[in-house]
């Protein structure tokens, strides 16, 4: 009878403790979106008005917020082009089982918070196109179960740490262009087997390619152009097979482009070699890229002819020789903008939903 009576207290001693846990739990999330909400709104006092305690169903029917199970944790808070202007409250960090952030095409300015490195659920990041500033937190790399990161068209400043490269080995999508970021590319990345869209340009990096990177063989999209990058690009390179888009143009790389470059990209829509310091003559065998729509080779110092060979290509759209006048130049990088962005995006769209799409798995109290 004793122990009978005994292994029910511990009982109702266990379950009572759950719910306290639970409750406590629920009550971090709540506070963490409330102090998101009062940091978020900045001038905007118009912005997120359904996000009161009067709400029919508390925070679970805030705008934006997805919450997951009985247990109401949130696993989701995306806002995305809502007019939010102030900062990122550091308390989003206390949303532990937070799978999905997304900021995008707000007015968010100062750093992102070192906090958002708690997340060890957080699979898709997207802060792009604010105006975040400071340094990447290398602390990021402690959501090792990200598989998104979209930091682009922000004032970002430092390196890129190469703690990406090391704990963020699930990742399958790194965007990191239009920033101001300097330094070397980090040989680590290689280690992101996953990657197949790797957007480093238009900041401010240095150095050599890594050769390392020719062994990220989903590779689809690879973006450094316009940066400070200087000698010859790497022959591993040649070696994604997988690639749709190359763009290295606007550097100071240098070298011939090899002759069998033809038989080394079967998929390759676009193909940018512009604004470097690449000499010799423009190999024949481009001709057997018949995915080929866009070719940038202007602002070299390339000889010889141009192959009639590349006649063949009935798919190109735009091949680019001679460098364009400052107006023209400007609209070319619009318009290939304009043309990277919606490949990339519907790539992304696809990947983003087989993210969001896989199981959640068990939420965290």
């Amino acid at each position: 009878m004793e122990m009978r009576s005994a292994c029910l207290l511990l009982l109702l001693i266990a379950t009572s403790m759950f719910f306290s846990t639970l409750l406590a739990a629920n009550a971090a999330d709540e506070a963490a979106l409330l102090a998101f909400k009062a940091a978020a709104i900045g001038s905007n006092s118009n912005a997120l008005t359904s996000w009161n305690g009067s709400t029919d169903g508390g925070y679970s029917s805030w705008e934006g917020v997805r919450c997951r199970g009985r247990h109401r944790r949130v696993v989701a808070l995306s806002l995305p082009s809502h007019g939010l202007t102030g900062v990122l409250s550091p308390a989003v960090g206390n949303l532990s089982s937070l799978r999905i952030l997304n900021l995008n095409h707000n007015g968010f300015s100062g750093n992102i918070p070192e906090s958002l490195g708690r997340l060890g659920h957080l699979r898709i990041l997207n802060l792009t196109r604010n105006a975040f500033s400071g340094p990447l937190p290398a602390n990021l790399s402690s959501c090792t179960s990200l598989m998104i990161m979209d930091l682009r068209w922000n004032q970002l400043n430092g390196c890129v740490p190469s703690e990406f490269g090391n704990k963020l080995t699930s990742l399958r999508i790194l965007y990191l262009g239009n920033n101001s970021l300097t330094g070397f590319i980090p040989m680590s990345l290689s280690n992101l087997s996953s990657l197949s869209i790797l957007d480093l340009m238009l900041n401010q990096l240095e150095g050599a390619i890594p050769t390392s990177l020719g062994v990220l063989k989903d590779l689809w999209f690879l973006g450094l152009a316009f940066n400070n990058l200087f000698g010859e690009p790497p022959v591993s390179l040649y070696n994604l097979s997988s690639l749709e888009m190359l763009q290295i143009q606007g550097n100071m790389l240098n070298g011939s482009i090899p002759t069998v470059i033809g038989n080394k990209f079967p998929n390759i829509q676009m193909l940018s070699f512009g604004a470097n310091q690449f000499t010799g003559p423009i190999p024949t065998s481009l001709s057997n890229l018949t995915s080929l729509q866009i070719l940038v080779l202007d602002g070299n110092s390339l000889s010889g002819y141009v192959p009639r060979t590349l006649g063949r290509l009935h798919a190109l759209q735009r091949l680019i020789l001679l460098p364009p006048s400052p107006f023209l130049r400007r609209a070319m990088i619009f318009y290939f903008s304009t043309y990277v962005g919606r490949a990339t995006s519907k790539r992304e769209k696809r990947i983003s939903s087989a993210v969001e799409n896989r199981r959640m798995g068990p939420c965290s109290l």
